[in-house]
């Protein structure tokens, strides 16, 4: 009799696994074994967290992340109901986010890029152990396995600056390695510091225009329609996986020159 009670609940449990793998392949969605959150906290100090006091004080920057809370109440019959809505100001480019052409004045907005190219497999490289600079040579991205349509993001293991007097110190890549990447061409560049733009390499270099000579990581594949992720975190969690697919749609705002996005990637 005790038996039969084990054969039954083992049968039973065996049956709803079944049909519960049954109704995935059915649906034909594959389930993910792992999800990755690239987002950050959104809070009124973050753009200045990521960037440094020193940038901001620069340029004349003063504005930060602003929440207009305006709460309200309701009476009902039997009662009375409350919430809130709110006004959100955001500086565009502070925590992750992505580029739109337009923000280095070269052509159109977020809404100019259609929506699949925010989507995508997904390859992670680790570029930590380099010197700031456009230290990334075409060499490090011609070994590796990138397809066409790839969403490619790197890991400098950026820290923000210190102190008020310091600036973001960044591993980018040379503009030949750029120029590699978005021959393929890959779908998006993603970066965990605070830009592709560096400070730390005063080297010159050869272009034809000015923005390619002080600006080359983001000519070279804002040019071409790529969308540039930055300030991305916790991108050293896709160190070493396989099967990856990346997501992070941003607002599609008229003729908007970047946007704050939760950026998430999904492991197979």
């Amino acid at each position: 009799m005790y038996s039969k009670s084990i054969l039954g609940v083992f049968l039973a449990i065996l049956l709803i696994s079944c049909t519960q793998s049954e109704d995935v392949v059915r649906s034909g969605v594959p389930q993910p074994v792992e999800t990755i959150d690239l987002g950050a906290l959104v809070t009124e100090d973050l753009p200045e967290r990521v960037w440094g006091k020193a940038v901001f004080a620069e340029r004349g920057w003063t504005g930060l992340n602003s929440f207009d809370v305006m709460a309200w109440e309701q009476d009902l019959p039997g009662g009375t109901i409350s919430g809130s809505n709110s006004y959100y100001t955001f500086f565009n480019h502070g925590g992750p986010h992505v580029d739109a052409p337009n923000h280095v004045g070269i052509g159109g907005g977020l809404d100019s890029y259609p929506v699949e190219v925010f989507s995508g497999p997904v390859k992670a490289f680790d570029v930590s152990y380099l010197s700031a600079g456009r230290t990334i040579d075409i060499d490090f991205f011609k070994a590796k396995v990138i397809d066409p349509h790839d969403i490619v993001l790197i890991y400098t293991g950026y820290q923000p600056p210190q102190n008020e007097t310091s600036y973001p110190q960044n591993i980018t890549m040379s503009r030949e390695a750029a120029e590699y990447l978005a021959k393929i061409p890959i779908r998006a560049i993603g970066t965990d510091a605070h830009s592709l733009y560096t400070y730390d390499d005063d080297r010159p270099i050869e272009a034809d225009s000015v923005l390619g000579r002080a600006a080359p990581v983001h000519e070279s594949f804002l040019s071409r329609n790529i969308p540039i992720y930055e300030e991305l975190f916790n991108v050293d969690s896709l160190l070493g996986k396989q099967n990856m697919f990346f997501t992070g749609v941003p607002l599609n705002i008229e003729n908007g020159d970047g946007m704050i996005v939760r950026p998430v990637v999904f492991v197979y």
